[in-house]
């Protein structure tokens, strides 16, 4: 797997535990505390103006499971949860068409546990609706236009999680604001679940 790296690299240390080429010991050297500070002001500056462009009711159902799906994931980038219970539902409404087709019974089961009161349980949730609408989407890739499929290391101490968003700026939906643009852009076929990405990977980190 061939790595490469654009922007500033934030927690160096734990970068390395899944992308390990992708911070040398004198870029790590490099990063300020000053540098972080503006990483993170710029991270929480944008993560309230995502906020304001999901509020729920900006979020209409349209019959389909991505439109939700989307929404769930812009809203946790925010680092809020109003509006998620209600997104969950309509997904749920939306997935009985899609019953039978791969990764929708995981949905389902996900879709399940998303709106609770704690946003770490409803982040834990959304990495399973995730794989479940991954696996949707390779079954109908008619259906990834105007999406990227991205990958975060450092997401649940280091775990990994993917997700799926509109293409452009990145939206972190597992770090919020504290790492609102670290993420990488994968191309569909280098989703490995449980897995760091296959193929060439460029982890971008978070404007300052």
């Amino acid at each position: 797997m061939k790595i490469g790296i654009r922007g500033p690299a934030l927690y160096p240390t734990r970068a390395r535990l899944w992308y390990p080429q992708t911070v040398t010991q004198a870029l790590a050297r490099a990063i300020t505390r000053r540098a972080w500070l503006r990483g993170c002001a710029a991270g929480i500056a944008s993560a309230s103006v995502l906020a304001c462009r999901t509020k729920p009711a900006e979020l209409a159902p349209d019959g389909t499971m991505l439109t939700p799906y989307l929404g769930i994931g812009e809203v946790l980038a925010a680092d809020q949860l109003e509006g998620i219970a209600q997104l969950g539902a309509q997904l749920v409404v939306a997935s009985e068409a899609h019953s039978e087709e791969p990764g929708v019974a995981e949905m389902l089961a996900a879709a399940g546990r998303i709106g609770g009161a704690n946003i770490s349980s409803t982040r834990l949730a959304y990495r399973k609706l995730s794989e479940g609408m991954i696996a949707w989407l390779a079954a109908h890739p008619d259906q990834r236009a105007g999406l990227v499929l991205v990958h975060c290391p450092m997401a649940f101490t280091n775990e990994g999680a993917y997700w799926v968003q509109r293409s452009g700026q990145l939206f972190n939906p597992y770090e919020g604001a504290m790492m609102l643009r670290c993420g990488a852009k994968l191309a569909w076929e280098d989703h490995r679940r449980g897995a760091p990405p296959a193929g060439n990977v460029e982890l971008e980190g978070m404007d300052t």
